[in-house]
């Protein structure tokens, strides 16, 4: 199945891109020529990205628990053997 047709790998497609479009913007707290310091004088754009890592990070977790549940991931021959 691909993106076109199914409306699961869509949604997660769209969520994946927007992430990725999102830390591609020059904003303050992913991208700064200049220092500017946060809590406890470490940059601001290092807090942005773990924010940003552990976001994409636990949005992968969700994605693999959603597409275990799904019936095209269920494997049939454990099924028979139990």
């Amino acid at each position: 199945m691909d993106i076109l047709t199914n409306c699961f790998e869509r949604r997660w497609f769209y969520v994946f891109m927007g992430m990725y479009l999102l830390i591609m913007l020059p904003l303050p707290c992913f991208f700064s020529t200049e220092y500017r310091p946060a809590w406890l004088g470490v940059p601001l754009f290092v807090y942005g990205w773990l924010v940003h890592g552990i976001t994409v990070f636990l949005l992968i977790l969700l994605f693999a628990r959603q597409c275990l549940k799904r019936p095209e991931y269920q494997d049939e021959a454990l099924e028979d053997r139990v």
